[in-house]
């Protein structure tokens, strides 16, 4: 999969008028500043390359009776095979522990 180019190329850009809803524009404002981009437009841009890339792909998953999943990504150039082990949604947590620098500081790295 191509990386995101918003930006940072030379393509055509085409001016659209259109109408979102309010807080999504107000969240899209929020993250451009907090991620040092240009304005709403990046994000907005980032959104549809993600959708459209992910609408390419096809995810399926099997639950094996050891507790692990199986899970297969197949994309128009590959298939990526993944052996998940746990997956669960916490609920209770302190959000510190999971902030970009707690993260980083552990070892995680955002993809």
């Amino acid at each position: 999969m191509k990386a995101l180019t918003v930006g940072r190329d030379e393509s055509v850009r085409a001016k659209i008028t259109t109408t979102i809803e309010e807080v999504l524009l107000n969240k899209a404002k929020a993250l451009a500043e907090q991620e040092s981009l240009p304005g709403a437009n990046a994000i907005i841009e980032r959104a549809l390359e993600l959708y459209f890339a992910g609408i390419q792909s096809e995810v399926w998953e099997k639950s094996l009776s050891s507790g692990w999943i199986k899970k297969l990504v197949l994309k128009r150039d590959s298939i990526l095979y993944e052996n998940i082990k746990c997956r669960k949604t916490m609920e209770n947590y302190r959000l510190e522990d999971y902030t970009r620098e707690s993260l980083q500081a552990k070892g995680w790295k955002k993809v």
